[in-house]
C-alpha cells in the first residue's frame, strides 16, 4: 500500500512554494520598476533635447530658465492628454518642472530640475521665475495675447535676468502719448488702466550696461459691456423662429456672439453664443445676451409668449399643430391664413369658441383652432333607378365584342349571348360618336364588324351568329389587336368584352397584355361550368373577370354591371358640402357604393352609412365634411365618387 505525505512534509512543501512565489513576485515588481525607469529616462532625454533645441532657435547666450509647460505651449514637445505631461513612474504631472539651460563651449546643455516643481495651489505653473532668453513683454506675468483683455494690464519685461532688469534704464512710450522713464534700481513695470477702451501700441526701450533692446507690443483692452438696443422676434409659421438683434459695442472689441437664456448671462460659455442666428424655442422671461471679443456681456430682458395654432377640426392625414412664439410687448403680427384642399379658411377661434382677430387677443399658453368652410365641388356619381333593366351608356365609347361561337355554345348559351349583346348594343349612344366592332372565334377567328356606328347593323350581325368548331383564344386576341392597331382608338374610351364557354388548353397568355395596354378595360366572361377561369383571368383586366353559371339571368346581371361601369358618370355639385340624395334606396341587392380612391366600399343599409349622411326634413344628404373626416381625404375629392339607387 502506497503511503501519502506526512504533515511535516506538507508544511515543508507549502513553505517552499511560498518562497518561490515571493521570489517570482519580487522579480516581477523589480522588472516593472526597471521598465518604468526606462520610460522616464526616455521622457527626460526628450525634454532636455527639446529645451536645447529651443535655445538654439533663439540663439541666446543668456542662462535660460523655462518649464516643461513652456515647451508644450510653444510646440516643442507633445503632452500626453489635455497638454499635460505625466511621469510614467507615478503618473504625476511634470508641466511645472523647471529646466536650466546654459551655453558651454558653444553647446547648449539643459537639465531638468526635479527639485523645482513650481506649481501653484490652483494647479497652474508659477511663471515668475521663467527666463526664456527672448526679450519681450509680459501681460500680468504671462505672455501677452494679441487679442482683447477685459481688465487692466501690468506690463513687465521678460527674457532678461532680474539683475539685468534692475540695472537697466527703461523708457515706455505709446501712440496715445505715454512717456514713462524708469532708471537703474527702479521697478520696471507699467500699469495700463484705461477708463473704457484702449487700442494702442507700446514701445519699450531697455538699456542695459551691455546692450539696448527695443520691444513693441500692441495692447487691446475693452472694459465696456456691449449695448443691446433692441431685440425683435418676427412670427414665423414655417419653421424655427430667430431673433433680430440690434446691438453695438461702440468702439470696443466688437460683438463675439449672441445667446438667449432663462438664467444669468454671466454663466454662459463661448459655445452658447452664436455669431449668426439665435433661435427661440421657449416662453417666459428670457434674457438676450451679447458678448464682445473681450468677454464683456450685456443683457436685454424679453417676455416671450407661446401660442399653438391647431388645424385639426377637419380631416388630416397628419396632425398639424404649430407652436408660435411672440413678444408680449409687441403683438403687431398678422395671424396665419392657412390653406387646405377642399376648404376655405374661415377664422381662428379660442378654446371658448370665440373668434380671435389678432395676437392682442392672446395670452401665453393659448391654443387656437382653425375653422373651415367646405368648397362647393363637383362630385362624380352614378345615380341609378333600381327599377331600370340595363343601363344606358351615354358617353362615347369604342366597344369590341369578342364572342365564342364554338360548337359547345350551340343552343341556349348562344341564344342568351345574342340577347344580352343586343341589349348592350341598344344601350350605346351612337349619336355621340360611339363605335362597335364584333369578332367571332372558334378554331379560327373573323372580324365581322369594325369601327361601325349603326346599332341595327350590329344587331343583325349578332343575330346571324352560328355555333361550330373548337376554341382558339390566340386567334381571337390577334384579331382584337388588329382592330386596335388599325383604328388608333382613345384608350380611355375603348372596352373589350371577351366571352367564352370553353377552354383553350394551349393558351398561355399571348396578346393579352398588349390588348390590355391599349384599352381602358378588358372584361372576360366565362359561361357555364366548362369555362376555365384561370385562362380567362389571363385575358381580363384586374377585376374584369366574371362567370355566368345560371343562364340568361346571370349573364344579364353581368352585362348590366359592365354597362354600369362603362356608362358616363353623373356630376353632382355639392352645396355647402351637402349632396342631395332624393328617394335614396339601399338594400343588400342595391347597396350604396362609395369609392374614396382605395376601391369600392359597399353599404347594405341606410343605417350602415348614417355616419356620413345628414337628414334635413326627411331628405337624405351625403355630408362631404363627414366623409372627409371619416376617410381622411384631406379635402381632396378628386378621387372620390359614389353610386346610389333611388326608388
Amino acid at each position: 500500500m502506497k503511503k501519502g505525505f506526512t504533515l511535516t512534509e506538507l508544511i515543508a512543501v507549502i513553505a517552499i512554494l511560498s518562497l518561490l512565489i515571493l521570489l517570482a513576485t519580487g522579480i516581477f515588481i523589480n522588472m516593472q520598476r526597471v521598465a518604468l525607469e526606462g520610460q522616464y529616462s526616455n521622457v527626460l532625454i526628450d525634454i532636455e533635447n527639446k529645451a536645447e533645441e529651443y535655445a538654439r532657435d533663439i540663439s541666446t547666450t543668456d542662462v535660460l530658465y523655462i518649464n516643461v509647460d513652456f515647451l508644450i505651449k510653444n510646440g516643442y514637445i507633445q503632452g500626453d492628454e489635455g497638454n499635460l505631461l505625466y511621469d510614467p513612474r507615478d503618473n504625476s504631472v511634470m508641466n511645472c518642472y523647471m529646466i536650466h539651460i546654459v551655453l558651454k563651449d558653444g553647446v547648449y546643455e539643459a537639465n531638468l530640475l526635479e527639485d523645482e516643481n513650481l506649481m501653484n495651489e490652483d494647479g497652474t505653473c508659477d511663471v515668475t521665475h521663467i527666463e526664456t532668453g527672448a526679450v519681450g513683454l509680459l501681460c500680468n506675468d504671462t505672455n501677452c495675447s494679441s487679442g482683447w483683455y477685459d481688465r487692466d494690464i501690468t506690463l513687465s519685461i521678460k527674457g532678461l535676468s532680474e539683475e539685468d532688469i534692475l540695472n537697466s534704464k527703461v523708457e515706455w512710450t505709446s501712440l496715445l502719448g505715454t512717456y514713462v522713464v524708469q532708471n537703474k534700481g527702479e521697478e520696471k513695470v507699467l500699469e495700463v488702466s484705461p477708463n473704457t477702451v484702449l487700442n494702442t501700441t507700446y514701445n519699450v526701450t531697455i538699456t542695459t550696461p551691455e546692450e539696448t533692446y527695443h520691444v513693441t507690443q500692441n495692447i487691446l483692452i475693452d472694459k465696456e459691456n456691449p449695448i443691446i438696443v433692441s431685440a425683435e422676434l418676427p412670427v414665423s409659421y414655417t419653421g424655427t423662429q430667430y431673433l433680430e438683434i440690434d446691438a453695438n459695442d461702440v468702439g470696443g472689441s466688437g460683438i463675439f456672439g449672441y445667446a438667449i437664456t432663462d438664467k444669468d448671462c454671466e454663466i454662459l460659455i463661448d459655445s452658447d453664443f452664436s455669431s449668426t442666428n439665435v433661435s427661440v424655442n421657449q416662453s417666459g422671461t428670457l434674457y438676450v445676451c451679447a458678448k464682445d471679443n473681450a468677454g464683456n456681456i450685456g443683457s436685454y430682458e424679453l417676455n416671450v409668449a407661446e401660442v399653438t395654432f391647431d388645424y385639426n377640426n377637419t380631416s388630416s392625414n397628419t396632425n398639424t399643430e404649430i407652436p408660435v412664439y411672440y413678444l408680449e410687448q409687441n403683438t403687431n403680427y398678422p395671424l396665419l391664413e392657412p390653406t387646405r384642399n377642399g376648404y376655405t379658411f374661415n377664422s381662428w377661434v379660442d378654446e371658448n369658441g370665440d373668434r380671435v382677430y389678432g395676437f392682442e387677443n392672446l395670452e401665453n399658453g393659448d391654443r387656437i383652432e382653425a375653422t373651415w368652410d367646405i368648397i362647393d365641388v363637383d362630385i362624380p356619381a352614378d345615380k341609378i333607378d333600381k327599377d331600370t333593366v340595363g343601363v344606358t351608356i351615354e358617353n362615347k365609347i369604342n366597344m369590341i365584342l369578342v364572342l365564342d361561337v364554338s360548337g359547345s355554345m350551340s343552343g341556349s348559351d348562344l341564344s342568351n349571348l345574342k340577347e344580352v349583346s343586343n341589349n348592350l348594343i341598344n344601350s350605346m349612344s351612337f349619336q355621340v360618336g360611339s363605335t362597335i366592332s364584333i369578332i367571332e372565334f372558334e378554331s379560327s377567328a373573323s372580324i365581322l364588324l369594325e369601327n361601325r356606328t349603326s346599332a341595327s347593323e350590329a344587331t343583325r350581325t349578332i343575330n346571324g351568329l352560328r355555333a361550330s368548331g373548337g376554341t382558339d383564344f390566340v386567334n381571337a386576341l390577334s384579331k382584337t389587336q388588329t382592330i386596335l392597331n388599325r383604328n388608333n382608338f382613345n384608350k380611355e374610351e375603348t372596352f373589350v368584352i371577351f366571352v367564352s364557354d370553353g377552354v383553350d388548353s394551349d393558351y398561355s397568355g399571348q396578346y393579352a397584355s398588349t390588348v390590355r395596354s391599349m384599352v381602358n378595360t378588358v372584361y372576360a366572361i366565362g359561361i357555364g361550368s366548362g369555362a376555365n377561369a384561370t385562362k380567362l383571368r389571363m385575358i381580363a383586366s384586374s377585376g374584369g373577370y366574371f362567370n355566368s353559371s345560371s343562364g340568361l339571368e346571370s349573364l344579364s346581371q353581368i352585362f348590366t354591371k359592365i354597362q354600369e361601369e362603362i356608362r358616363e358618370e353623373v356630376t353632382i355639385r355639392s352645396v355647402e358640402g351637402l349632396i342631395e340624395l332624393p328617394n335614396l334606396y339601399v338594400t343588400t341587392d342595391y347597396p350604396f357604393i362609395l369609392n374614396v380612391g382605395t376601391g369600392d366600399l359597399e353599404f347594405p343599409s341606410i343605417s350602415s352609412i348614417s355616419d356620413i349622411l345628414t337628414v334635413v326634413n326627411g331628405t337624405y344628404y351625403l355630408d362631404l365634411t363627414k366623409v372627409d373626416n371619416k376617410y381622411k381625404l384631406d379635402g381632396n375629392f378628386s378621387n372620390f365618387s359614389f353610386t346610389y339607387y333611388y326608388s
